[in-house]
């Protein structure tokens, strides 16, 4: 193949990437489909590569087109504009230094070879241009990989935990009131705190003044100069403007500056900081008072819900660093180059070599399909740069800090209609499930897992076959509100609460977390089969609801997410490993009934022939509650007992300090164990120190 149809084909194939990327970032977040993920895995990764090979195709060409240093800018323009595909995995943000090496690198040697191609002083001005906006694009991806870097987060919400440790060191808690936010002086925007320096910075060349004091021995913790300047949550509140006294009748508003500031708290844990005591004691009343208020566990999870929706922007894409005036400029600067880049070339080799050279002519069909494809990806991010939470969280703030826009209906009434726009949802609000007992005989398809495979894809194992996910239900949410105040005990309080501590207590005592959870499935799907939801009463359907969707979600945050489970997540594929061998051994085939496979369970423990294993225990468990041990025969106690175990389970395994582990679920659509692990990590709840876990 000639150079010209193979720099065409690998042109279609690097816009095609971009798109792709462009618009399945904006729904990574709430989406959990692998497929989607591998495909998008594949294309982040082999983008650079394929980058490099047509840019030097394009280089070593033994003609010239004036196309050529069009189609170099495109390339180059690719490598910084995913705004909503920043990096794909955690791991990446750290390699953010050769990020900006290799793309430096890109930018000059794009940029030398467009002044190579230009004679016409038209074209050099626009070659001037275009490597302006190729830097600036490039900046903007290193900033946002910066923003997101451990180095840059240690740094700056150093800050932030010295202010909270002097904002609560008296723990007077009489000056404040969770109704109005009063003595709620968490920020939410302090100046130019977005800021990073790059080599795009004017911080670099002028410094502003700091507006942190020093610190002073012994302790040495760093003071804002004055909370004038500074937009808190307290100040938000008692905000006396329309926009938020009538314009925002629900709160939504004030919830999603909330948001804001306490997602700088799930920041500082990621930094390696911790609150103060007495801070995880008044988020404790902040909680407790909105959880009192009729539903509004509901306005609990969604606080918490647009708090990892920031945490996920930071991380994985560039809306943080998209809101300056500068980046907006460049952004409309490039729409307009790349309208005016296929007119330029062509007046300049009118001018340069006739119309003659039928390259230039024939190609620009190719020219103009890269630019549209730069076109949509640019209105999409303009569109969400606008409407984004960060946007919306700024529009506030200055409103809030503006008098002449308090005062003036207009202003408020424009970021009313703004912020009434929501593009989507912060998450899909769905609880993936596996069922063991339905699952044990699956065998993964040997032509995708394989040794091959395995250098290059996440492999599944035997029994590994999930079950279509549920939406998690508002039950749900309210029985873990319920629970929330508990002594974590691996379920025994739960048990206590029913009067059957004495009876059950020996399946909370097992050897792990994973043996518990796993015994405790296997009982719930046995009783699953044997009190189906049909028999129960309307008042008895929630328990059901909570207990069966909560089992199968911690059995498949054991298959699937061990990381995000107490113990060695290797300790743990091991033990689910054993657990499915042990079912195939039991079970000894594929039963076509889920009713086969309960009678031959329960003939199992009738024999006495596997009472020590996960699945003869799980058998046993779910037998004695079906047998009406001490007064657990009424089906809706049954359900009644399961329900309590599994949401004391869900905030026992939800406290945790593998902060990497749950930013790396938030990409394929985030889990709910994630949110839990926000709400008892604000109200400080932590498991027993004496467990082994």
């Amino acid at each position: 193949m000639s150079e010209k149809p193979r720099i065409v084909a690998l042109l279609a194939i690097t816009a095609s990437m971009l798109v792709f990327l462009g618009v399945f970032g904006l729904f990574r977040r709430r989406c959990g489909n692998r497929t989607l993920a591998s495909v998008a895995f594949c294309a982040y990764n082999l983008s650079p590569a394929i980058i490099a090979y047509t840019l030097g195709l394009i280089q070593s060409a033994p003609y010239k087109s004036l196309n050529f240093p069009v189609w170099a800018a495109y390339l180059v323009v690719v490598l910084g504009s995913g705004d909503s595909y920043t990096v794909h995995s955690i791991e990446d943000i750290e390699q953010w230094k050769s990020f900006n090496l290799y793309s430096a690198a890109k930018c000059f040697m794009t940029s030398w070879m467009i002044a190579s191609y230009t004679t016409h002083p038209v074209s050099k001005l626009w070659a001037v241009f275009l490597f302006v906006i190729l830097f600036a694009k490039v900046d903007g991806r290193a900033r946002a990989l910066m923003l997101a870097s451990n180095s840059v987060m240690e740094k700056k919400y150093k800050l932030l935990a010295d202010y909270m440790s002097t904002e609560h060191q008296h723990g007077d808690s009489s000056h404040e009131d969770p109704a109005t936010m009063r003595g709620y002086k968490y920020l939410v925007r302090l100046g130019e705190e977005e800021k990073v320096q790059s080599l795009c910075s004017s911080a670099i060349c002028k410094r502003k003044k700091s507006p942190w004091l020093d610190g002073k021995a012994p302790d040495y913790l760093q003071m804002i100069v004055g909370l004038d300047g500074v937009i808190t949550v307290e100040k938000v509140w008692d905000c006396q403007g329309r926009l938020l006294k009538e314009g925002d009748p629900n709160g939504r508003l004030k919830d999603l500056c909330l948001s804001f500031s306490l997602f700088k708290f799930i920041c500082m844990r990621f930094a390696g900081y911790s609150l103060p005591q007495e801070a995880h004691n008044k988020l404790r009343r902040l909680i407790q008072h909105m959880l009192n208020k009729g539903n509004d566990h509901e306005r609990v999870f969604k606080v918490i819900e647009v708090e990892l929706a920031f945490l996920f922007d930071l991380l994985y894409t560039k809306y943080p660093v998209n809101l300056s005036l500068y980046r907006s400029f460049c952004r409309l600067l490039l729409l307009a180059i790349v309208v005016a880049a296929p007119l330029i070339a062509n007046f300049s080799a009118y001018y340069s070599w006739g119309w003659q050279i039928d390259s230039i002519v024939s190609y620009n069909g190719v020219t103009f399909f890269l630019m549209m494809s730069i076109l949509v990806n640019e209105f999409v991010h303009i569109c969400i740069m606008i409407f984004s939470e960060w946007a919306k969280v700024r529009y506030i703030c200055k409103y809030v800090q503006n008098d002449w826009w308090l005062k003036n209906r207009c202003s408020g009434k424009l970021i009313e209609i703004m912020c009434q726009v929501w593009l989507l949802k912060p998450w899909g609000r769905q609880l993936r499930q596996y069922s063991l007992l339905q699952a044990y005989s699956y065998s993964p398809w040997k032509c995708i897992n394989n040794r091959f495979t395995t250098a290059y894809f996440d492999q599944e194992g035997d029994g590994q076959q999930q079950i279509p996910p549920t939406n998690l239900s508002k039950q749900v949410k309210m029985a873990i509100a319920r629970s929330l105040w508990k002594y974590l005990e691996k379920g025994q309080a739960s048990l206590r609460r029913n009067d059957l501590s004495n009876e059950f207590s020996w399946a909370c005592n097992l050897e792990t977390t994973i043996h518990v959870i796993m015994v405790w499935h296997i009982a719930t799907t046995f009783c699953e089969h044997k009190v189906p939801c049909a028999q129960l009463l309307p008042e008895q359907i929630d328990n059901f609801d909570i207990a069966t969707k909560l089992s199968q979600y911690l059995a498949y945050l054991v298959a699937y997410a061990p990381r995000l489970l107490p113990g060695h997540p290797c300790r743990t594929q091991y033990i689910f490993g054993r657990a499915v061998s042990e079912a195939r051994e039991t079970l000894r085939g594929s039963f076509v009934s889920m009713e086969k496979r309960i009678e031959k369970l329960e003939m199992g423990i009738d024999n006495e022939q596997c009472p020590e294993t996960i699945v003869g225990r799980g058998t046993q468990l779910g037998m004695k509650l079906m047998n009406g041990m001490n007064g657990v025969a009424d089906m809706g106690q049954i359900w009644k007992v399961l329900a309590d175990f599994w949401a004391d389970m869900i905030l026992y395994v939800a406290p945790s300090n593998n902060t990497a582990a749950h930013a790396k679920y938030l990409t394929t659509g985030g889990e709910f164990v994630t949110h839990v692990w926000v709400l008892v990590s604000h109200i400080g709840i932590t498991r027993d120190p004496q467990d082994r876990e």
